[in-house]
């Protein structure tokens, strides 16, 4: 899939000293994903796990978009890769619900 943003930096650093620009930087990559018809974001970074997804409703708020799509944890990801549950995956844990991945894994 082209994803222009896809190893781009969260901006999670800045989330609290300048969060307008994590915000900034948030919002592109959430619509970089859309664009690029994501239906969730996988990342190996935590900070940018919990940024992308925490930051959604605020986004929103700011800027007038409806985003709304899942942020996982790669280990998420691999444990429902080796046919672990979802309740094993922390998918309960997370802010925007997998739907589709809790679905496909059993909750």
């Amino acid at each position: 899939m082209k994803y222009d943003q896809k190893v781009t930096c969260c901006g999670g650093a800045l989330a609290f000293s300048e969060p307008e620009k994590a915000q900034a930087q948030i919002k592109d990559i959430i619509e970089s994903a859309y664009d690029g018809g994501a239906e969730m974001i996988v990342t190996p970074c935590p900070l940018c796990q919990a940024n992308v997804e925490v930051y959604q409703g605020q986004i929103n708020k700011r800027y007038g978009t409806k985003f709304d799509i899942p942020v996982l944890y790669y280990s998420q990801l691999m444990t429902l890769a080796y046919g672990g549950s979802a309740k094993e995956a922390g998918l309960n844990g997370n802010v925007v619900r997998a739907r589709k991945l809790e679905e496909f894994a059993g909750k």
